[in-house]
């Protein structure tokens, strides 16, 4: 349901990794949409992986 890192564990890619993996699994499974929605401060993690900015939440385009 949320991502959270430990502040001494962040900006190691742990979050993108983890992100990734679940992206990935998630796909292999058929889903073919993917939507979020993003704190202020993981925004820029969800940017960096594709996600854009919608009315409300993020959203993976295909």
């Amino acid at each position: 349901m949320n991502i959270y890192t430990k502040p001494k564990y962040r900006r190691q890619g742990i979050a993108y990794k983890t992100l990734d993996l679940l992206v990935k699994a998630a796909k292999s499974r058929g889903i073919t949409a993917i939507s979020l929605e993003a704190t202020d401060m993981g925004r820029p993690l969800y940017e960096k992986y594709g996600f854009v900015k919608m009315e409300h939440e993020m959203e993976l385009p295909e």
